[in-house]
């Protein structure tokens, strides 16, 4: 039993990054295995999901009276609020957005950081 793979989600790719566990991910897909994955992200805002949220419920008031009186009318009204569910389900399961920040002295400390860590590195000239 090993500890799980980590990833971050990364909104600019829009795509989870492994954070710890790259060999355990390499070994375990090259047994045919599919390790446990958890992806860590930021929480989504109250104000971003209320905003997120507008259209669909905006959509659902709509279709919901635009329907004729009727047996239908239940049950068209019954799929549009799953709908609706899925979507507002959808705004609060994302992830919030992704903060990156410069690095402190910018390129040429991060050069230099670089550099010590690892040893004979050298920044690419064509940068």
């Amino acid at each position: 039993m090993l500890p799980p793979v980590f990833a971050g989600w990364v909104n600019g790719l829009n795509v989870p990054v492994v954070l710890d566990g790259h060999d355990r991910l390499a070994a375990a897909l090259a047994e045919g295995g599919r390790p446990r994955v958890p992806v860590l992200s930021r929480a989504v805002g109250a104000a971003w999901a209320a905003l997120c949220s507008e259209r669909p419920v905006r959509a659902y008031e709509e279709r919901v009276a635009a329907l004729e009186e009727g047996l239908l009318r239940a049950v068209r009204a019954a799929n549009a609020a799953r709908a609706l569910a899925g979507a507002l389900e959808a705004v609060a399961a994302s992830a919030g957005p992704t903060r990156a920040r410069p690095h402190p002295g910018g390129v040429p400390a991060w050069e230099a950081a670089a550099a010590a860590y690892v040893p004979g590195w050298r920044p690419d000239p064509d940068g």
